[in-house]
């Protein structure tokens, strides 16, 4: 079976060009990301068109080949397969590069046991609250000593780390 060679090897070198813009930047992650090609969130991503770019050249040189079809039919072929992979490609970075928004509880209200006591008012020491069904430990600040063992409850946020407790009765 003869075929035309120049659209053999034009596929063939779409095929490998896109394999190795694709394997560099998973291998060298980063290495890309100042030629970063991102729309739509990662759907049309530098690893998705060079995906769809490689599978193109693969899908067109295997239509020539071996199914011996014209260049122009392997070209349809490869172009179908080549956007079927930019989406399936796509819509799984866009899928693992989502990210679950920051969420923040208020820890107003929650509360604990005090676990290191502060013996001065005004000084810290540090308490387990219990907030959603999970312990976190927080420094802890009061207007009253803190001993430990000592239930508490937090009446307001100092900082991101810090509460300021009040003794429970």
């Amino acid at each position: 079976m003869t075929v035309n060679g120049v659209g053999v090897t034009v596929f063939v070198v779409l095929a490998v060009v896109g394999f190795v813009v694709c394997l560099v930047s998973f291998v060298f992650d980063g290495v890309f990301e100042a030629f970063e090609v991102d729309i739509a969130g990662g759907f049309l991503s530098l690893t998705s068109l060079s995906g769809g770019l490689a599978l193109f050249g693969l899908a067109a040189t295997l239509a020539q080949t071996s199914f011996g079809w014209t260049t122009l039919q392997a070209t349809g072929f490869g172009a179908a397969v080549g956007l079927a992979t930019m989406a399936g490609v796509g819509g799984l970075v866009r899928t693992l590069r989502r990210e679950e928004p920051e969420v923040h509880a208020s820890i107003l209200g929650a509360r604990g046991v005090v676990t290191t006591p502060a013996a001065n008012p005004g000084s810290y020491g540090e308490v387990n609250l219990r907030l959603h069904g999970t312990t976190v430990k927080r420094s802890a600040v009061s207007d009253a000593p803190l001993t430990r063992g000592a239930a508490v409850e937090v009446v307001a946020e100092v900082s991101a780390t810090a509460v300021r407790v009040t003794p429970l009765a």
